[in-house]
């Protein structure tokens, strides 16, 4: 007789749930029965903040599908999700996206693998009356960050030209603004929900958290800029965890501007951790076994684990200078080995790695054979291995 696997208890299924290290085997898991599958996806499954992420890809014009790269397996996943086609997206560390319309101005929490979604106040009540006729552009929205696993949780948002914060729950019909400390200029580069409290950072560097214990949220000075980069001018910035360290990501870049546009190259990375006690930051020389993914949609951290084509001390970036202009040109995305000799006080030897050999659709369209059976050699480029080599 064979064994009925839907009669597993529900607190045994997300016991085992909890053990899965691959987001390919949790999706797997879920898709045994109904169940698993909500066992997987119940919101006391606390695993999928440990799981290696996926990657979500552009959208592609003319099609519903969007890719998701996944890190661990180094394979691209595609899902039918016509929800999210035209709509800016954030990321999450709990599965979820927040997908903004630029039509009719709906915010929502969307899982892409459940199809699950769920509203939050529109973009229009981040106004209120200051400003009723006025129509709101693609980038008034700039940053949005959920505390937690949906639905039980908080969203807080930078918008209007990254000048102004407010914070959402699932229910609400409007967005509330945070109250500003009458010491603090406006200017937010980037969110971080990290032990508890949303903290904020300034694009001069200076970190703020934000207060709930009173009846209207207030954001406040909790830390000043990392010493020496304030007089930098071309740099973004962006909050993140690492290891349970709050760090503070900065990017320097150059402008290239030429007779028929303007573009940015990213040059170096400098990552600064914060002393919760001292409120001081001190540079890292190295990010050890931990790489770094940056960019407006979502800033994580991945600890190598010696099963990913993750490399470790690595900073992964992607095009993000609508913080300058959304008239910026070009595709400044790569990757940064952080591996930096000292040279001197302070003083770093960066390394960069050259854009990386890859295929899409176009390249394999006169391929003979299936992309299974291909070829694979293994070429060694500037000391790294590529195997990333199709022979038809």
């Amino acid at each position: 007789m064979a064994p009925d696997w839907s009669s597993i208890p529900v607190d045994l299924l997300r016991l085992v749930a909890n053990k899965v290290h691959s987001l390919e085997d949790y999706v797997h898991f879920g898709a045994v029965c109904w169940s698993w599958y909500h066992a997987a996806t119940s919101p006391k499954n606390n695993n999928l903040k440990s799981l290696f992420p996926w990657v979500m890809l552009a959208d592609r014009e003319n099609n519903d599908s969007r890719g998701f790269y996944s890190l661990s397996s180094n394979k691209v996943y595609e899902f039918d999700l016509p929800e999210i086609v035209g709509k800016r997206c954030w990321g999450s560390p709990f599965g979820w996206l927040v997908i903004a319309g630029t039509d009719n101005m709906e915010i929502q929490l969307f899982n892409p693998l459940s199809r699950a979604s769920i509203s939050l106040p529109s973009q229009t009540t981040f106004m209120g009356n200051e400003n009723e006729n006025s129509i709101m552009h693609y980038w008034s929205v700039n940053k949005v960050v959920i505390s937690s696993n949906p639905p039980n949780c908080i969203v807080m948002a930078i918008y209007s030209c990254y000048t102004k914060l407010a914070f959402a729950k699932p229910g609400d019909h409007v967005w509330s603004k945070i109250r500003l400390d009458n010491t603090i200029g406006t200017g937010f580069s980037d969110i971080t929900y990290f032990n508890g409290d949303f903290f904020i950072a300034k694009f001069t560097g200076q970190l703020l958290v934000c207060d709930f214990s009173g009846i209207d949220p207030v954001a406040i000075e909790f830390a000043p800029s990392p010493p020496g980069v304030a007089d930098e001018a071309r740099y973004l910035l962006y909050l993140l965890d690492l290891g349970g360290e709050l760090c503070m990501v900065f990017r320097y870049f150059d402008v290239i501007e030429t007779i028929n546009n303007i573009s940015m190259k990213t040059r170096s990375f400098e990552v600064y951790k914060l002393d919760m006690n001292t409120k001081t930051w001190k540079q890292m020389d190295s990010l050890g076994d931990w790489s770094l993914f940056v960019g407006n949609n979502y800033t994580f951290s991945v600890r190598d684990f010696g099963y990913t084509d993750c490399r470790s001390s690595c900073i992964y970036f992607t095009h993000d200078y609508c913080q300058c202009s959304d008239q910026i040109s070009g595709n400044d995305s790569g990757i940064y080995n952080y591996k930096g000799e000292l040279d001197g006080p302070m003083k770093k030897k960066w390394r960069w790695e050259d854009d990386c050999i890859g295929f899409n659709a176009k390249d394999l369209k006169d391929v003979l054979q299936s992309h299974e059976d291909a070829l694979v050699i293994t070429l060694q480029v500037r000391g790294y291995d590529i195997g990333k080599v199709l022979v038809d």
